[in-house]
């Protein structure tokens, strides 16, 4: 078997085939748990296969896929290479789970955003196929021999400046390959220091309380700080340290009437988000429900028992994490700290002055649900600027 990379003459006759090849590419286990990943490669195939390859420049994706401004920074906005290098793992681990049966493949190379095409041929006799040019790996140059010489100082340093050199490659090279949870969490770490709040089963003049079994669900949230080589501290007030900036992660319901023991009212206006966001968590009658105060009948729960995100982007940034019932708490943590589970639509949520909230649906067939909107102005003036 022998892969042949299609060139660009050659791509127009491989249409349907490619189309075809790249639907069962998404329909894929390493894709099918990526709607966007599987969207970006959809929209860069059919752009090559209808001849606008010229379209393909990281500016015009933001802009046409992901919903950006024509004037947004693309040196700060990272979207469209976070979201190709995903499809480039995805892919990856497509082909590597896939070793038979292929007759085309796809790939992005490093670099670009123009899809490259191959085609598997299986030749009779050793010969190659005169109407397609074979894919040749240019050989390795071996060690070049050193002669001994004088060496002056600056051929002394040479070797520790191109090692330095090559250090900042690997790490700009690791900042590009990263994927929306490792770009998520290295944002939350990024100060080395992140604050967690547990709600409390009782408040008053005893010290609050917190259940050890959540203690117990959150230490996925400890194992994760660890990895990026950060910190969790647990705090017993929604008022953070003085001079700290790290993100506060709240888990379970915020108290509605603050106490001397948990918070006082300016910091609980300060870190709630109940003014700012869509979708509020109320207890009914028949328990706990999602409430979208958007809707014309704020009373329809149409999620049934779900987790709810909601991340505040405002001078103090949060990150709650709520739901119906502790398990919907509990699965909710466990996906946030899963690298094939996390939700690649939270890539954009740390936009300053902006609030991100995504419902998940305890049902196994069930899609998440997301909202992305700014903050009212009330809420930024009560906050102060960012």
């Amino acid at each position: 078997m022998q892969k042949v990379e299609l060139q660009p003459d050659e791509i127009c006759r491989y249409r349907s085939e490619l189309q075809a090849t790249v639907a069962v590419v998404c329909k894929s286990f390493s894709f099918r748990t990526s709607a966007k990943s599987c969207q970006f490669l959809r929209f860069i195939v059919q752009r090559t296969l209808s001849g606008k390859v010229d379209e393909l420049k990281e500016r015009l994706i933001g802009i046409e896929l992901l919903g950006r401004e024509a004037s947004y920074d693309t040196g700060s906005d990272a979207g469209v290479r976070v979201r190709a290098n995903d499809v480039r793992k995805r892919l990856a681990a497509y082909y590597a789970a896939t070793t038979t049966g292929l007759e085309y493949s796809v790939d992005i190379p490093t670099g670009s955003y123009v899809p490259r095409f191959y085609v598997y041929r299986l030749l009779q006799g050793g010969q190659s196929d005169p109407e397609l040019p074979i894919v040749v790996e240019p050989p390795v140059p071996g060690p070049a021999l050193l002669q001994a010489t004088e060496l002056s100082l600056l051929q002394l340093a040479l070797p520790t400046l191109v090692a330095l050199f090559l250090c900042m490659i690997c790490i700009r090279w690791q900042i590009a390959q990263a994927g929306p949870f490792d770009t998520f969490w290295q944002t939350v770490f990024q100060d080395h220091q992140a604050l967690l709040y547990e709600s409390p089963l009782a408040s008053g003049a005893q010290p609050a309380l917190v259940a050890v079994d959540r203690l117990e669900d959150t230490a996925s949230l400890f194992n994760l700080a660890g990895q990026f080589h950060a910190g969790i501290t647990l705090t017993r007030t929604l008022t953070p340290p003085s001079g700290s900036n790290g993100i506060l992660i709240l888990i379970g319901a915020i108290p509605s009437s603050p106490s001397e023991s948990v918070a006082d009212s300016p910091a609980l206006d300060r870190i709630s988000p109940v003014d700012g966001s869509r979708l509020v968590i109320e207890t009914t009658p028949t328990g706990r429900q999602i409430v979208d105060r958007n809707a014309g009948n704020p009373l329809v729960n149409p999620y049934g028992r779900a987790g709810l995100l909601t991340i505040v982007n405002s001078t103090q940034r949060s990150i709650h994490i709520d739901g119906t019932d502790d398990a919907a708490i509990d699965s909710l943590i466990k996906t946030m700290c899963e690298t094939n589970a996390f939700p690649d639509e939270l890539i954009d949520s740390f936009q300053d002055g902006t609030i991100t909230q995504i419902v998940f649906p305890m049902q196994p067939s069930a899609q998440a649900v997301v909202f992305h909107e700014s903050l009212p102005v009330t809420h930024m003036a009560m906050n102060g600027p960012l």
